[in-house]
């Protein structure tokens, strides 16, 4: 690094074991012995994690954000970023993270220890001399073709492979910004916890794979108590893990409590109402005004749908894989909100589209880990919006939520061969077999969308219902609540 310029933003990772996986957003690779950290960190939210395997060991990251945090979970706005890069001052932004051997993970130099600071102060006096050896890895927000490839070419060959890997690179951090530009501070803390803070007053957010949400843990007693590896590396990553404080979706009730009838079940097949309490319960108020903002509670949604698509991406974790699943299940049942929540709805389509072109870096393939036969969930869903804006948008009228789904729609037909369209998709028929003869098949799960089987509607005779004597009554009450609360 010439001695004239500041140094870029840069993570230095000291005493890191060779043939440690490392990952720095949306591009993983094994470190060498002369790997000491990242360097020309772009501005905004990174993820950095470790594994002491590429596959089956435990995994360990962090979020943390370059530049001003002010300015984070601006959306599609990118203004605030701009300003911050030009308001960045001539202190460069060094982040120190020791590899700790008790832990197998990466831990912060903190401002508590005077070895720490003196520690630091020494890392940061050889950033220079690490520059110049090579031990600092430029940022890529993703692997071009040619870094796959040693094979030297002609000089304008050579010269047009490095513009196409310019654009390339300029594609992955567009890409990777719009998969984060919802995260914020709040949004992290409120998942994840308080974070840790180093020397340098920086926050990082801490997050492994095996990190969960209480409903989608499995308790069993004597097996998953720390007891159990008394003094091992997993008890001491398991005593710093918080429980994940997801969002919490009932996807069982999506009424307002005291609804009957009707009303329920038209909550049950529209989830508008249960969207719209959730975005008002966690939006924030106006200071002296009833009113409330609920761009901030679709903020959350957002934000939510963007970290927990992004750790099952990383770090396969499997609660976000199933907190992932449950809001695109609430947000894509939604009917009446295609109409109430416009801008919304068509984000979530815009950023889910994002992640369906990044599902292939999952190791194994996304729809795989989670045995969804090729993605059986979120096509049914898929099916479900489009029949619905279909229905509530007239023809001839301009939606946002229309233009964004045609895109998805368009992506996912071309990429999975996946139909939206009901009247597309042959539900019944006669196929013949190779020797001639003739079978009638019908589409796996067509009941209910025709009505039939378990789905078909159901005659009650009210008179004989309510000449069931009192005590029946409460013993049907009590069994349905006992139903709930194991739900």
């Amino acid at each position: 690094m010439p001695p004239s310029h500041q140094p870029s933003p840069t993570i230095l990772l000291p005493e890191l074991p060779p043939k440690t996986l490392v990952g720095i957003d949306l591009v993983a690779f094994s470190s060498t012995a002369n790997f000491h950290g990242i360097r020309d960190l772009p501005l905004g939210w990174h993820f950095l994690y470790t594994g002491t395997t590429e596959s089956f060991s435990l995994r360990c990251g962090a979020w943390f954000y370059v530049g001003d945090i002010s300015s984070a979970g601006q959306g599609d706005n990118e203004t605030a970023l701009v300003v911050a890069q030009g308001q960045q001052t001539l202190a460069p932004e060094i982040y120190i993270w020791k590899w700790n051997t008790d832990t197998e993970s990466l831990s912060l130099l903190t401002s508590d220890s005077d070895a720490d600071r003196q520690e630091a102060m020494r890392y940061k006096a050889n950033l220079g001399a690490l520059w110049q050896s090579g031990g600092l890895f430029r940022y890529r927000s993703r692997v071009s073709p040619a870094m796959l490839s040693n094979k030297p070419g002609s000089a304008p060959a050579e010269a047009r492979q490095a513009e196409e890997d310019e654009e390339t690179e300029e594609d992955g951090r567009r890409d990777w910004r719009q998969l984060t530009n919802r995260l914020s501070p709040e949004i992290l803390s409120r998942i994840i916890g308080d974070p840790e803070v180093d020397l340098d007053g920086h926050p990082r957010w801490l997050v492994t794979s095996a990190s969960t949400a209480n409903r989608d843990a499995d308790h069993i007693p004597g097996v998953d108590s720390p007891a159990a590896d008394e003094g091992g590396v997993s008890r001491k990553i398991m005593e710093q893990e918080r429980e994940f404080g997801f969002l919490p979706i009932d996807l069982k009730r999506t009424w307002r409590e005291g609804a009957i009838g009707r009303e329920r079940t038209e909550a049950a097949q529209d989830k508008s109402w249960a969207l719209g309490d959730l975005v008002f319960k966690y939006s924030s108020r106006v200071p002296g005004e009833i009113t409330v903002d609920e761009q901030t509670g679709e903020a959350q949604l957002l934000g939510e749908l963007q970290f927990t698509f992004l750790m099952v991406l990383t770090m396969m974790n499997f609660s976000c894989l199933q907190q992932w699943k449950r809001l695109l299940e609430l947000i894509l049942t939604s009917r009446r909100a295609i109409l109430e929540r416009e801008a919304f709805m068509s984000e979530v389509l815009r950023l889910l589209l994002r992640q369906l072109e990044r599902c292939d870096d999952v190791e194994g393939g996304l729809f795989e880990i989670d045995n969804d036969e090729g993605g059986k969930f979120l096509r049914k869903l898929l099916a479900k919006i489009r029949r619905s804006v279909d229905d509530v948008v007239p023809n001839g009228t301009e939606s946002m939520v229309k233009t964004e789904l045609d895109k998805l729609e368009a992506w996912v037909k071309e990429e999975f061969d996946w139909e939206l369209k009901r009247e597309s998709i042959v539900r019944r028929g006669i196929l013949q077999l190779e020797d001639g003869e003739e079978v009638e098949m019908e589409i796996e799960d067509n009941d209910a969308d025709e009505e039939t089987g378990e789905y078909a509607p159901m005659v009650v005779d009210l008179e004989e219902h309510n000449n069931i004597s009192e005590e029946e009554q409460i013993e049907e009450d009590e069994a349905s609540d006992l139903d709930d609360m194991r739900y």
